[in-house]
C-alpha cells in the first residue's frame, strides 16, 4: 500500500492511535460521544468560540449528522480545526453547531460548512505537521459576543508554563466513559525542545516535534489532556487561539505532552487564507 493511500485511509477512519478525532463508527450510539481528561464542566459562555463538527458519511446518507471534531470560530463565516478532522471529506459532508454546551444539541445555531480549506503541506515531513484547515461556513454565525464569539488569531508563541485552557466534547481516556456536555480543563504549555525530548522514543522517526507544533501537558504527573473527540477544538491562552488539538501518545500520560497545531507559527498561512476569503 502507497504512503499517500495509507494517510487518507487513516485520517477517513480516526484510527490512528494517536489522532486525537472521535472514532465513532457508522452504527455507533451518539452517546459514546465523551469528554476531555481531568477537567471540570463549563458552559459555552465561558469558551463563545467553540464549536461542534458535525459529520455524516457519503455512505449511510440516512444516519444523522455526529460529533466528528472541535472547532473555533475565528470570524462568522470561518472556522479553525484540524487537518486531520477533514482530509479525505467534501464540505457537504458537515455541519457547525455553535453556541451549544450539548454534545448532540440541536439548541446552538447549526450552518453548513460550504468549503474545506486545508494546508496544503499537512503531513509534510513529520507526521500531523501543519495540521490546520479552515472551513467556510454559510450562512455566517449570528455572533453575539455572548455564546457565539470569534477569538483572536495569537501571532506570538505561549511561554512555557503559561496555563492554556483546553476545551471539548473528548473522551476521559482512550476508549473513556461519555458526557454530553462540554468540559474544559486547563493545561501548562511544554516548550518544544522538551516535547521533542519526550517524543524521542516514541514511534518512528516522523514523530517529531516541529516548529508547527506545540506542546501542552502536566509532565512527571499527567491526567490532564485533551484526548479522542478534542481533535480541531481550542488552546487558548490569554483569551487568544494558540493552539489546533492534534495529536498525542494516548491521553494524559505523565510522559507525553499533548500536542496542537502551533497557530503563532502558522498564522502567515491562516491570514492569506483569511484574506482570499474576505476578497470573494
Amino acid at each position: 500500500m502507497s504512503r499517500s493511500l495509507l494517510l487518507t485511509l487513516c485520517a477517513l477512519l480516526c484510527l490512528v492511535a494517536v489522532a486525537r478525532c472521535l472514532p465513532l463508527q457508522e452504527d455507533e450510539e451518539s452517546s459514546q460521544g465523551p469528554r476531555i481528561v481531568g477537567g471540570y464542566v463549563t458552559d459555552v459562555a465561558q469558551c463563545p468560540y467553540q464549536i461542534s463538527l458535525r459529520y455524516k458519511g457519503i455512505t449511510t446518507p440516512q444516519n444523522p449528522y455526529r460529533h466528528r471534531c472541535g472547532g473555533s470560530v475565528i470570524r462568522n463565516n470561518l472556522i479553525a480545526t484540524a487537518a486531520h478532522c477533514v482530509i479525505g471529506t467534501v464540505a457537504s459532508q458537515f455541519k457547525v453547531v455553535a453556541g451549544t454546551n450539548l454534545l448532540s444539541g440541536t439548541d446552538g445555531v447549526i450552518v453548513s460548512v460550504s468549503k474545506i480549506i486545508m494546508h496544503e503541506e499537512y503531513f509534510s515531513g513529520a507526521a500531523y505537521n501543519n495540521d490546520i484547515a479552515l472551513l467556510v461556513v454559510d450562512p455566517p454565525l449570528p455572533l453575539n459576543n455572548f455564546t457565539i464569539k470569534a477569538i483572536d488569531l495569537a501571532s506570538e508563541p505561549p511561554l512555557p508554563g503559561a496555563i492554556s485552557k483546553i476545551s471539548g466534547w473528548g473522551t476521559t481516556a482512550s476508549g473513556g466513559s461519555a458526557s454530553n456536555v462540554l468540559l474544559a480543563v486547563d493545561v501548562p504549555i511544554v516548550s518544544n525542545e522538551i516535547c521533542n525530548q519526550d517524543y524521542e522514543n516514541f514511534g518512528d522517526s516522523t514523530y517529531q516535534i516541529t516548529p508547527a507544533m506545540l506542546c501542552a501537558g502536566v509532565r512527571g504527573v499527567g491526567g490532564k489532556d485533551a484526548c479522542q473527540g478534542d481533535s480541531g477544538g481550542p488552546l487558548v491562552v490569554r483569551d487568544q487561539l494558540h493552539g489546533v488539538v492534534s495529536w498525542g501518545n494516548a491521553c494524559a500520560l505523565a510522559d507525553y505532552p499533548g500536542v496542537y497545531a502551533n497557530v503563532s507559527n502558522l498564522r502567515p498561512w491562516l491570514d492569506e487564507k483569511i484574506a482570499e476569503e474576505s476578497q470573494l
